[in-house]
């Protein structure tokens, strides 16, 4: 035969006349134990509770403010209890009669707590709890948080807590951000609190004015534009609180102000005026330091040519380029010109033209060339006869007219009178005192027409040495004038 035993509406089943081991009896609790809790985390309601601050920060006397929201997150209506047991502070909602909400199922309901200190607190931070209880068996305590100031808050000396974040290393080129984050270390209301930065710098002089509440936190964040041209060295920037006139805090900053050497500004102006040149070149040193730098301006190589007063070179590349060196102390500017002048190639061109018009003006329109041979010797080397050639050509565009070619003869040799096929005879020969003229005639030389006029000479006397022959001379008609062209003087050498 079988009995049951009801224990919390369950049932359970033991064997009766058969006697219950040691082990069945602890597998009994155990399976009761789970059942009892997981029945109670069945019944547990769900809730959420948030709190945000209205007013913290109170003087003895006065009530701190939170904002309380309850929601009700079951299904089925809840009330829920308010109360506070923190000693020597009033802890409650407002109006009382929410000590006790009643929320239906899914609702909230948003109440405001006022804390208070009922005793003579000195000032300082202060976490004061309250307790929120269901009917359901919820329960949640919430600390908050009090400021309680003085009475009097000028009893008390400024305690400012003070964080300079900045770059140590400055580049008087870049703009320095600085972030300082303050923290008021008492109940002081800081209000127009003046920060006053000192520096050998003039550009880091600078003033600001903050409101710093009791026993709050604030940043302050603004942006220094350094002089691009300050001295490189270490720099110590002072940052001053002071309050009513009077200095609450100190900080020292430590900075450096970094060497720039960056390459010379240069700018160029260009102006041309008829094939010349003008280039005006501004440079200007950027960095903040005395620096030497070769200044390179681009060049062609025949603008090289033209220009005088610089030194030109290639650079690295191999390019062309002007070379000229500057040391210029911080943002000092040096200059220099560049001419070029191409009137060079305009002037040679016309010293070019002027010269051939002139030679074309001046130029005979006949070629006169005469030679000698020796056709004869007589004993050791003397000579005894010549053979004289004088070559006749016209080299103009025109035929000259009346031409008449004489010759002279040294007066220590004769012309020998001879006959030979296809030379032109002698018009006439006569004597002087100074030599012998041979004269020949030609009615007419054609364009370019090439005579040949060769005739042979006799020593009177033995010839020693060199024989000199004297020019030739043409005698031609150009319009109504007659016009002379002379040859070459031809000496002979005895070898």
């Amino acid at each position: 035969m079988l009995k049951a035993k009801i224990l919390n509406t369950s049932v359970f089943y033991f064997p009766v006349g058969e006697r219950c081991t040691i082990v069945q009896l602890k597998t009994f609790v155990v399976m009761l134990v789970l059942i009892l809790c997981f029945s109670s985390v069945l019944t547990l309601a769900d809730s959420t509770i948030t709190v945000e601050t209205i007013k913290n920060q109170i003087k003895p006397g006065e009530n701190a403010q939170y904002k309380l929201t309850i929601t009700n997150n079951e299904y089925e209506n809840q009330r829920y209890s308010i109360y506070s047991f923190v000693q020597g502070w009033g802890v409650d909602p407002s109006p009382l009669k929410d000590r006790i909400i009643e929320i239906g199922a899914k609702g909230s309901y948003t109440t405001i707590i006022q804390a208070r200190a009922n005793e003579d607190f000195p000032p300082g931070i202060y976490f004061v709890s309250v307790t929120i209880e269901s009917d359901l068996g919820e329960r949640y305590t919430e600390a908050l948080k009090v400021y309680l100031s003085p009475e009097s808050p000028t009893d008390y000396l400024p305690s400012i807590q003070a964080t300079v974040d900045m770059d140590e290393k400055i580049i008087p080129q870049n703009p320095v951000p600085i972030t300082l984050f303050l923290e008021n270390k008492n109940p002081l209301d800081l209000r127009g609190l003046k920060i006053r930065i000192q520096s050998d710098i003039p550009e880091f002089v600078k003033e600001v004015f903050v409101d710093l509440p009791p026993l709050g936190r604030k940043t302050v964040d603004f942006t220094i534009i350094p002089n691009q041209f300050q001295q490189p060295k270490k720099y110590t920037l002072f940052f001053v609180f002071e309050r009513d006139g009077q200095t609450a805090k100190v900080v020292e900053q430590k900075i450096e102000v970094l060497t720039v050497i960056p390459p010379f500004d240069v700018s160029v102006e260009e102006d041309t005026i008829f094939l010349k040149t003008f280039r005006f070149i501004t440079v200007t040193n950027p960095g903040n330091v005395l620096n030497t730098q070769n200044v390179e301006l681009p060049i062609s190589f025949v603008g090289s040519l033209f220009t005088a007063g610089v030194t030109t070179g290639k650079n690295e590349q191999g390019d062309r380029v002007i070379i000229q060196e500057f040391s210029l102390r911080p943002n000092e500017t040096g200059s220099f010109q560049v001419i070029t002048n191409y009137r060079w190639l305009l002037y040679l061109a016309l010293i070019i033209l002027a010269t051939f018009i002139f030679y074309m003006s001046v130029r005979s329109p006949v070629s006169l060339r005469k030679t000698a041979v020796t056709t004869k010797k007589d004993g050791e080397g003397i000579l005894s006869e010549i053979k004289v050639t004088i070559e006749v050509k016209n080299t103009s565009s025109k035929p000259l007219k009346d031409v008449t070619i004489t010759d002279f003869v040294p007066p220590i040799a004769n012309v020998k009178k001879s006959l030979e096929l296809g030379t032109l005879q002698p018009k006439d020969i006569h004597h002087t005192k100074k030599h012998t003229a041979v004269v020949w005639s030609l009615a007419e030389l054609d364009v370019h027409e090439h005579r040949l006029i060769t005739y042979k000479v006799k020593a009177k006397l033995n010839i020693l040495g060199s024989f000199r022959l004297p020019r030739a001379t043409l005698e031609y008609k150009k319009g109504r004038k007659k016009r002379k062209a002379y040859s070459n003087v031809f000496s002979l050498g005895n070898k």
